[in-house]
């Protein structure tokens, strides 16, 4: 629900999906089928995705280096940009709404985030 709030406000529309590869992207390129399994869809589905931002002008294709018959996926300037806006105008829409909570929550939420934190980090080791 909160996603979807934060979704019809933003200046750049990206579905959620888009928001992931292009954060994955940020990290590092990525070969089109390894992409895929770590945003955890399906091959034809994640190349059509990479198509709409390829479209944009937010992802590259070049040819890896270590395997000529390979695609690496990596992200533009351009989609670095819209990326980091997006994240700045969640971040900034996201702060107007814990504004507006009573401190009780606010303490209530950064509990629950620690509590999160920590199951992510047991995901992580096991």
């Amino acid at each position: 629900m909160l996603s979807r709030f934060i979704a019809a406000r933003r200046s750049v529309p990206m579905s959620r999906t888009e928001v992931g590869v292009l954060q994955s992207l940020e990290a590092r390129p990525w070969r089109i089928t390894e992409l895929a399994e770590h945003e955890g869809v399906t091959q034809p589905a994640i190349t059509l995705l990479v198509n709409r931002l390829q479209e944009r002008g937010w992802v590259a294709r070049e040819h890896d280096p270590s395997d000529g018959r390979a695609v690496l996926v990596s992200l533009t300037d351009a989609g670095r940009a819209g990326f980091l806006a997006m994240r700045r105008e969640y971040r900034a829409l996201l702060g107007e709404q814990l504004a507006c909570l009573p401190e009780e929550d606010v303490a209530t939420l950064a509990r629950a985030t620690e509590i999160l934190d920590s199951l992510i980090e047991r995901f992580k080791e096991g």
